[in-house]
């Protein structure tokens, strides 16, 4: 077996969801003692028998738990999205003076990976030419004008929505070159699983405090407050780090490079080696 492609995160992780499930079944025995006292004086069950359904509960209990906490998470993230892309003010991708989806090569690449549902490789209608051709309109017959205004606005119209969608995939590969995480190694991984069990024990056990009176102790509150204050620091730090990188990579993209003795030219677009290689 090729240990580098095998899925160490899911095993780290799901086995370490023993220790939310742990934690969980130790405070409801302090909270309702002596609730599993008739399951260690069954007399049928043998010690390895008792052990491991133990452990089996605790598993299930443990990883329903960090499923329950991820799902939480991801809500509190995309709320906090949604308010801060409200805060922003949208422009449309046809305002755009230099755009790098109208970039002749890129568009070829995303074709080729489309196929038949590629946009239509049509040219953005700008405002000065579009004025040009209005303009250019009054010098027809009186009968020819309406019709002629009529295919310059849908003219314009239809190169604008194909320019948003060129942005929109653009955009959606922007997005996968900056949310793809860097490869991990066996450290990594455990980490990741022991820290994210210990953290959701933490949250449960903070919660517990509430309602369970033996479990206010400082000797208690203090690290499940640590692990706590952990995983919202690093919840924050993840949403405000992404969010900031494509903010300043959707700025650096539009933002044309000006060089001396060169006129304005479009920053070269980053996701094509993403495309020949999705």
């Amino acid at each position: 077996m090729d240990l580098p492609k095998f899925p160490l995160e899911k095993i780290f992780y799901f086995a370490a969801g023993i220790i939310p499930g742990f934690v969980a079944l130790l405070i409801f025995q302090l909270a309702v003692p002596g609730s599993f006292v008739w399951f260690f004086t069954l007399g049928f069950l043998g010690y390895r028998t008792k052990l491991s359904l133990i452990l089996l509960t605790a598993f299930i209990i443990g990883n329903s738990m960090t499923t329950f906490l991820n799902a939480l998470l991801g809500a509190a993230g995309g709320a906090y999205g949604t308010w801060s892309a409200q805060r922003q003010t949208y422009k449309p991708p046809h305002s755009f003076d230099i755009a790098p989806w109208r970039d002749q090569r890129w568009r070829v690449l995303l074709r080729k990976r489309l196929g038949p549902q590629a946009p239509n490789d049509t040219l953005l209608l700008r405002e000065e030419l579009f004025n040009l051709r209005r303009e250019s309109i009054s010098f027809l017959p009186e009968a020819q004008r309406p019709s002629a205004l009529a295919d310059l606005n849908r003219e314009r119209i239809e190169s604008e929505m194909d320019d948003g969608k060129w942005a929109q995939w653009y955009d959606q590969y922007h997005y996968v070159i900056l949310a793809r995480r860097p490869r991990w190694d066996v450290q990594a991984y455990v980490q990741h699983g022991l820290s994210f069990n210990l953290e959701t024990a933490a949250v449960y056990a903070l919660v517990s405090t509430l309602l369970v009176p033996s479990l206010r102790h400082w000797w208690c509150i203090v690290p499940a407050s640590m692990w706590t204050l952990i995983l919202v620091g690093q919840q924050y730090t993840s949403v405000v780090h992404l969010q900031r990188q494509m903010v300043n990579a959707y700025r650096a993209d539009r933002i044309p490079i000006t060089r001396p003795g060169n006129r304005e030219s479009p920053k070269r677009p980053r996701i094509v080696r993403t495309i020949q290689t999705t």
